[in-house]
């Protein structure tokens, strides 16, 4: 918080010879009256030199930008306004003795510090005149000249001593000007012997109150004269912080209800983790929250309140990740928001800006935070920021309304309608004079905001502020050299149609994908940052009555530039930025849908030209999901009609893409029919793997099941622990880690929403989990006879095969049935309300969970006493049942229930067994029981033998998400690899 001191000084002066014409600010009309712009004075801010006490204390940032609200470089003067304290901070009470600041002073120093000869001079003369104390000041100057024994700072100390008795704020404003007069003259005066010593030792004094005094009048007379004298000389800060003076002192004080030492603990400007380990927080909220009930004199170089708001800013972003949101959960309550809120009623510069940087970093902690704030603050006092002259505060608004707009779209849009109704027209064009006066991150704010409400605003038609925030938007989008500036732009562009969760999240993606077809559960859980059961999403799911006109109108407005917004968009799309690329290509199939609804055609064909090969490369596999499928959905779009002919230009590799993805979406497989029917040559299949991926450290246990979760990858280890993974790209960090199991972790699998993860142990439970606010929690705990092998979902009932028994699970009641007692089933797979169960004499069984019906598809084989083989992986892959012993054979579902010859056998070497299966559409992927450190790969139709894998040491468990293949190992290592 940039604080002129020099500036502050000569004001500060006028002040105490205006004293009592001074109004106190205790409510908004009254709040400017010493802002620059106040009648009362006007200051020249070019003229204004930087001050020494703007430091780099502020550490808070908005996503990618690099600036904090309060790091501003071209920052303005410091506006002393809103002072306020209490009426009774000095209550009225009779002098005593004891009260005396300066007792410990030495007779010989007060005789070496006689001021007889100087006080008659004019300058401490007029000074005395202008007092407004009750004693006459001008006699002063003959008195001193004939009493000699009448010293300096016996007259110091009297005025030091008035503030303990001081009746009121008037009082209070008397006994200031003195010390601040006397102070003055002190500092100014060159003949004055031992000045520097007098001033230290008056400084000893004060600090020394502030240390030892246990009566808090003496403490705060001590840490008010500081501050008085701090605003009249800043070699003061320099001159405590050389003394040995702890700054738990006035942390103490601060305890103690002195509420001017957060001023003085501010000023001396201590470093974030002194703050942090002074455990001022508490205090600090406290008064932050009763602002409005206290006044404080306009003498201090800031109030209270405001020193507090800027110490709490620095709590809640100058640290970590995880300390910021512990600071933060002290501020996330509902009660201490609201005051906060209340505070930024008051129209202090300083105040809303560091208050904007605080209730940011709040409605990022959580989405109940970001609601509540969305609902409950007044966007007038940041309209107040918008509109005022200062760059920071410009810049803190327009932060501000970027996050609080980032919440689901039918709030967004009543709060962009309260924007307009309370700025009206003037809010316009404040925002365009914003487009030009900033720098290029809040430039792109700006001209987000303004396209926004003009948008809101305007049904059809161009404006002069549509195109002016176009022009931005699409210039920072095309701007290579500014990475952050064009991934800001890019962000906003492809959720300007969408909508987001109340925690922040962008759901355009997740809702765009479920138009294309991405339904499965499992399918949806290898996404990240999606929670599919969210409200949020399924309301706009649901076709959202005013959803659905405002995407239409945002996409007409985009329609309208034409090419050089896709221009643009393809420069955003190469963008080397993984986040940039992938925004683009969001908000290239959103406009894709949009366009397919209004049914234009001219500029889907400027689209096919200009971005259908980057578009094309999104499709293969190492990229995420949901990228890839959106990726087919621009195709399907853009290509449709006349279109169609350009997928010829497709590469082989793009086809291929296009037939692995068929299993996801609907959209894939009509494509390959295009495809087909142009290109009569089916293309090459590549068998070439590559590793993408090893996470764990040897030690950690024998990795024995993996499963993805919420867009995380999760690992079961032999210890019972279960650790999450956080996989971007081919790195990955372990973001989570608990041990409830007792035993070794053996399963996963997925509840039929994708709302819970179960887990199977050998120590003979089953745990549920959820995830709650970004944490892991175990919701239930389902005991078991014997150690759980491998379990499933199948509609409302949970299947767990154990050593000896299948068991079944009522998903509501949790009553259990023991099935197939005596077949000793080894494998399980689900497929549409159905359950396959391969069993040790070689048989499969068919459960109907429907209708409780069981149908044995294939009968058991005399072979397996001899060869002591059992069926122990069986996968279901588009309605086809592989099973794998002995030897891996395939069918149709439809011919194993006609107990046919099985369509496709493996050529498995006689000796070996199969101890784990994957099916991932081109290929089968085999762990054997001779060569366990190895997966071979084999092709699917051919039933050709192309390859193998290498894991390092035996593999343990094998899992196929988005065609890549997954493995862990008896190290605890897990790898993962992607047919290129």
């Amino acid at each position: 918080m940039p604080i002129d001191t020099d500036f502050l000084s000569a004001k500060l002066h006028e002040r105490s010879s205006q004293n009592k014409n001074l109004t106190w600010c205790t409510s908004p009309e009254n709040a400017m009256i010493y802002a620059p712009e106040s009648p009362i004075y006007h200051v020249d801010d070019s003229k204004m030199k930087p001050n020494c006490l703007q430091s780099n204390r502020s550490h808070g940032s908005l996503n990618n930008l690099s600036n904090s609200v309060l790091e501003l470089k071209n920052a303005g003067s410091y506006s002393t306004s809103n002072y306020s304290a209490k009426d009774d901070m000095f209550p009225q009470c009779s002098p005593r003795c004891d009260l005396r600041c300066f007792s410990n002073f030495s007779t010989k120093f007060i005789k070496k510090s006689s001021l007889s000869d100087l006080v008659s001079r004019g300058s401490m003369s007029r000074k005395f005149k202008t007092s407004t104390t009750t004693e006459d000041w001008s006699d002063v100057s003959s008195h001193w000249g004939k009493d000699s024994q009448v010293d300096f700072l016996e007259r110091f100390e009297k005025a030091v001593s008035k503030l303990l008795v001081s009746d009121g704020l008037d009082s209070c404003l008397d006994a200031g000007s003195e010390v601040t007069t006397i102070w003055q003259l002190l500092n100014n005066t060159y003949e004055v012997r031992h000045r520097s010593s007098v001033r230290q030792d008056i400084l000893d004094q004060l600090l020394d109150s502030i240390s030892t005094s246990k009566k808090d009048k003496v403490i705060r007379a001590s840490v008010y004269v500081l501050l008085l004298m701090i605003s009249e000389d800043r070699n003061m800060m320099r001159g405590i912080k050389r003394k040995d003076f702890h700054l738990s002192n006035l942390a103490t004080a601060l305890k103690r209800d002195v509420h001017e030492a957060a001023i003085l603990i501010y000023l001396l400007d201590p470093t974030p983790l002194e703050i942090k380990n002074l455990d001022l927080l508490p205090s600090l909220l406290h008064i932050a929250c009763n602002s409005d009930t206290q006044k404080w004199p306009a003498m201090l170089p800031l109030t209270p309140t405001s020193a507090s708001i800027a110490l709490i800013e620095i709590l809640v972003t100058a640290f970590d990740y995880i300390t910021n949101n512990v600071h933060l959960a002290s501020l996330s309550s509902p009660p201490i928001l609201s005051k906060l809120v209340d505070v930024a009623k008051n129209n202090n510069l300083e105040e809303g800006v560091a208050l904007a940087a605080i209730l940011i970093r709040c409605g990022r902690l959580n989405g109940n935070c970001k609601k509540f704030l969305s609902q409950a603050t007044p966007v007038d006092p940041f309209l107040h920021l918008l509109r005022r002259k200062e760059h920071r505060a410009k810049c803190a608004a327009l932060e501000y309304f970027h996050e609080i707009l980032q919440i689901p779209r039918s709030s967004a849009n009543s709060l962009l309608q309260e924007i307009r109704r309370q700025g009206g027209i003037a809010i316009m064009h404040t925002l365009m004079a914003c487009l030009h006066q900033t720098e290029p991150e809040h430039r792109v704010l700006a001209a987000s905001l303004l396209l926004q409400l003009d948008i809101m605003e305007k049904s059809d038609g161009r404006s002069v502020f549509q195109d002016e925030a176009m022009e931005v938007l699409l210039d920072s989008l095309s701007s290579q050299e500014n990475s952050k500036v064009q991934a800001l732009s890019a962000s906003f562009l492809s959720n300007l149609g969408g909508t987001y969760s109340w925690s922040g999240e962008s759901y355009t993606s997740a809702w765009v994908a479920k138009k294309a077809g991405l339904t499965s559960a499992s399918h949806r859980n290898t996404i990240r940052s999606i929670d599919w059961l969210d409200s949020c999403l399924q309301s706009y799911m649901m076709q959202d009555t005013e959803i659905i006109p405002w995407s239409s109108k945002s996409a007409r407005a985009i329609i309208k530039i034409g090419i050089p917004f896709i221009r643009a968009l393809a420069k955003g799309t190469q963008s080397k930025v993984k986040g940039t690329s992938h925004d683009c290509l969001v908000c290239t199939a959103w406009l894709g849908s949009e366009l397919a609804a209004l049914g234009e055609t001219a500029i889907r064909n400027y689209v096919c030209e200009i971005l259908l090969h980057d578009i094309a490369s999104h499709l293969h596999p190492g990229f995420e999901l949901d990228e890839r499928v959106l990726a087919c959905m621009c195709l399907y779009n853009y290509t449709s009609g006349k279109g169609k002919q350009m997928l010829m230009s497709l590469s082989e590799g793009s086809r291929e893409s296009l037939r692995r993805l068929s299993s996801f979406t609907w959209m894939a497989e009509e494509l390959l029919q295009v495809t087909d029917y142009f290109l009569s040559s089916k293309p090459r299949v590549s068998c070439v793997h590559t590793q993408i991926l090893e996470i764990g450290q040897p030690g950690n246990g024998t990795a024995t099941a993996i499963a993805f979760f919420r867009g995380q990858l999760f690992a079961g280890y032999s210890n019972g622990t279960i650790r999450a993974w956080d996989i971007k790209g081919q790195r990955a960090v372990i973001i989570r880690e608990v041990k409830e199991h007792k035993k070794a972790v053996t399963c996963f699998a997925l509840s039929e929403t994708g709302e819970n993860l179960l887990s199977g142990s050998a120590d003979k439970s089953i745990r549920v989990w959820e995830m709650a606010q970004h944490k892991l929690e175990c919701v239930e705990v389902i005991q078991t006879r014997e150690a759980v092998q491998k379990l499933d979902i199948c509609g409302d009932k949970i299947l767990v095969l154990t050593q000896n028994n299948v068991l079944k699970f009522s998903c509501a009641s949790r009553s259990s049935q023991t099935l197939y007692r005596g077949k000793h089933v080894k494998s399980l797979a689900v497929c549409q309300g159905k359950a396959y169960l391969g069993c040790t004499d070689l048989s499969i069984q068919e459960l109907d969970m429907s209708v409780e019906s069981k149908i044995e598809i294939r009968t058991p084989k005399r072979s397996w006493w001899i060869g002591k083989n059992s069926i122990s992986a069986i996968v279901v892959y588009k309605d086809w049942m592989y099973c794998a012993g002995a030897q891996v054979e395939g069918s149709a579902l439809k011919d194993w229930k006609k107990r046919c010859k099985p369509s496709m056998t493996l050529p498995i070497p006689k000796g070996t067994s199969v101890e784990a299966m994957a099916v991932v559409e081109d290929f089968i992927y085999l762990n054997c029981s001779k060569s366990p450190s190895i997966i071979q790969i084999w092709l699917r139709e051919k039933q050709q033998k192309v390859g193998r894998l290498s894991a390092g040491s035996k593999i343990t468990s094998l899992f196929a998400a988005n065609d890549m293949i997954f493995c862990g190992t008896e190290t605890g290592l897990i790898k993962a690899w992607i047919p290129l």
